[in-house]
Parts: C-alpha cells; structure tokens; sequence
C-alpha cells in the first residue's frame, strides 16, 4: 500500500510541477510532422537500398499517425487544457505503437549484414514496450488528474 501511495505522490507532483505549454510548441510540433509527413511519402521515391518496396504497406498507419497528430496540435493552438493534452497523448501513443508494431512485423527494410536486421529488430521491440509504459502512464496521470479536479 506504502508502494501505491508514493506513486500517487510521484504523479501528484509531477502534475503540480508541469511547465505551461507555449503557442510556438504546438507550431513547432506541426512544422516538424509536416517534414516528416513529406519524408517518409517519398522514401521509396528516393530508391534507398534499404527500404523495400513493402514500406508502403505501413505508410498508411505512418500517415494516419501524424495526419492526427498535426491535427491535434493545430487544436492546441485554439484549446489545449490538460486533460485533453493527456487523453489525446494516449492516443497518439497508441497510434504510434501501431507504426512501430507494423513496421516490426512488417519489416520493410534489407540489410547486407543480419546483426543490423535483429538488432534493428530489438530496437523496435524496446520501443514498443517504452511506448506501453508511457501510455500506462498518461492513463494514470489523467485519472489522477481527474480525481484531484472532482475533490475539489
């Protein structure tokens, strides 16, 4: 019980200690999707001996992905209060477990030497789980975040 209460502190204090956002962040976030938006559309165009052409099998979950994810901070702009920074986080973290797991079993990648393949392989695998760990906590901060505003 002692275990739960000191995580409920740890989040009550990060939630406490959160920096205000900034207009130019939302800005800046969209700038940046939008660049990556037109890199991965012309990868295969680029003919990099590493990409095969099944990358276009995940393009649609990569373009689905930040096509939300500009479109949440353009939101932000207008309307950006924390609990609908956090419930839309959960989101695009779960949009973006799903480009990583597509792109693990979808693998479109050819490497001359297989310890590059597994060990891009692993790298993925790890994100995955550090993106499951996120997720579960910004479902746990935004719960907390609603207790905290319905004992008030």
């Amino acid at each position: 019980m002692n275990n739960n209460l000191n995580l409920i502190d740890m989040l009550k204090k990060s939630i406490k200690d959160e920096k205000e956002v900034r207009t130019s962040e939302f800005i800046i976030a969209i700038v940046v999707n939008i660049i990556f938006f037109y890199i991965f559309n012309n990868l295969l165009n680029w003919h990099l001996n590493f990409i095969t052409n099944s990358f276009q099998d995940v393009l649609w979950i990569i373009n689905l992905t930040l096509g939300f994810t500009i479109i949440v901070n353009a939101l932000y702009l207008f309307y950006h209060p924390k609990w609908l920074r956090d419930s839309l986080q959960i989101i695009i973290n779960i949009l973006g477990f799903l480009v990583v797991y597509f792109l693990y079993t979808v693998y479109p990648f050819k490497f001359s030497q297989i310890f590059i393949s597994y060990g891009l392989k692993l790298v993925l695998i790890l994100i995955m789980l550090a993106i499951i760990a996120a997720t579960v906590y910004q479902i746990m901060q935004l719960i907390l975040r609603i207790y905290i505003k319905l004992q008030k």
